[in-house]
């Protein structure tokens, strides 16, 4: 079983850091998708559909999001670390939404 690991908002919002879930034969869009649909936070993590750039999205030491590499299958399970590339609070992230 893979796994997300969450940090700012998105973990404030869910009320927790991970979140288990299966990577295996998925494309890493479409795992963000389901996550951000299960949990209600698709406003959040996509505009116009796509992830925003406020985030990386790293997966064993790589930014998949500036790489571009969000359409890859992943072969193995993985963990995913969703991170904010800002800082200072929700005052911040109004502002972004």
């Amino acid at each position: 079983m893979g796994k997300l690991i969450l940090y700012g908002e998105l973990a404030r919002r869910i009320g927790r850091r991970e979140i288990k879930i299966s990577t295996r034969g998925k494309r890493v869009i479409d795992i963000l998708k389901e996550f951000a649909e299960k949990y209600n936070v698709v406003e959040l993590l996509f505009k116009d559909n796509k992830i925003r750039p406020l985030y990386l999205i790293l997966i064993d030491g790589r930014d998949y999001y500036s790489l571009g590499l969000l359409n890859t299958t992943l072969d193995e399970e993985k963990e995913i670390r969703i991170i904010p590339t800002f800082h200072g609070g929700n005052f911040f992230l109004s502002r972004l939404i």
